[in-house]
């Protein structure tokens, strides 16, 4: 299997993982958040289903290999950087120590398929 399949298949996992899980969040009232504070949550689920779409768009687009795969990937990247060490910080104060490892490898994925992916861009005959 090339890697831009792989890539597309971790992609779309993300995707509707976090779909997923915010559904089932606020399916089972486990959003504490919507009385202490509606304002600031209604926002971040907002942005965390934004980046959950960018990451189902990057997962077609490479499963398409479409010519703007690797801009909306780079993109992509940088909502999920940014989610997945805020929402470290979050569950770190829970001491929930496997969400930190998920983001963690989450974090190691997004910085791999970066520097892959401006590589790639690079040199674009390197496309393995």
């Amino acid at each position: 299997m090339k890697k831009q399949m792989v890539f597309s298949v971790v992609y779309g996992v993300i995707g509707i993982g976090i779909i997923g899980l915010w559904i089932m969040l606020i399916g089972t009232n486990q959003v504490p958040e919507f009385e202490t504070e509606p304002v600031g949550i209604v926002f971040h689920i907002i942005i965390e289903i934004t980046m959950a779409l960018f990451a189902l768009v990057t997962a077609w687009l490479l499963y398409k290999s479409a010519s703007l795969r690797f801009p909306i990937l780079l993109l992509t990247n940088g909502l999920l950087m940014y989610s997945v060490v805020n929402s470290a910080g979050y569950y770190g104060d829970a001491q929930n120590y496997s969400m930190i490892a998920l983001f963690a490898i989450i974090l190691a994925f997004v910085i791999y398929t970066s520097i892959d992916t401006i590589n790639i861009m690079k040199n674009p005959t390197n496309t393995k």
